[in-house]
């Protein structure tokens, strides 16, 4: 009885979105200039595009900046208002994606069909995992993957 509780608490909190953090666009002109000043000096080939401001539920805020880098590959740079890079998601065609990690995912969930590949990389650019969209028996599915493909998640659920 206790275990049900406990999950339906859980349930609750996931799927409620007052718990969740609020995200407004925002136009670029509106990011603070600390923010811009570390994407352009650490992407200075980058076009930035578009940006939203992402407040979590503990008030804590997030800059989320759309863009292109210089290889073509579009990216998020999420940065707190001090400039410190929180991550960057860059999206990947399948071929980028490491061997291992899909066959992992493919192991963990046979039949899933990737439709969107994020990398997130940690500031320093190192890919710490991955996120994909698709699809699996006709259900739509947003996975978490670890860099290693150790841990594979079901997400936004």
């Amino acid at each position: 009885m206790k275990l049900l509780i406990i999950a339906s608490v859980v349930l609750m909190v996931g799927l409620n979105p007052s718990f969740a953090g609020t995200e407004k666009k925002i136009a670029l002109s509106e990011v603070p200039q600390t923010v811009m000043k570390v994407l352009n000096q650490r992407f200075e080939k980058a076009t930035l595009l578009t940006a939203n401001i992402e407040t979590e539920e503990d008030g804590s805020v997030v800059y989320e900046i759309q863009g292109k880098l210089s290889d073509g590959h579009l990216a998020e740079f999420d940065v707190f208002p001090d400039g410190k890079i929180e991550e960057v998601e860059i999206i990947f065609p399948i071929e980028m994606v490491p061997g291992a990690i899909l066959k992992a995912l493919d192991k963990k969930m046979h039949g899933f069909v990737p439709s969107k590949i994020e990398a997130t990389h940690s500031a320093s650019m190192k890919v710490v995992g991955y996120e994909f969209e698709g699809t699996l028996n006709g259900q739509k599915l947003d996975l978490e993957v670890s860099a290693d493909g150790r841990t594979i998640t079901i997400a936004d659920q």
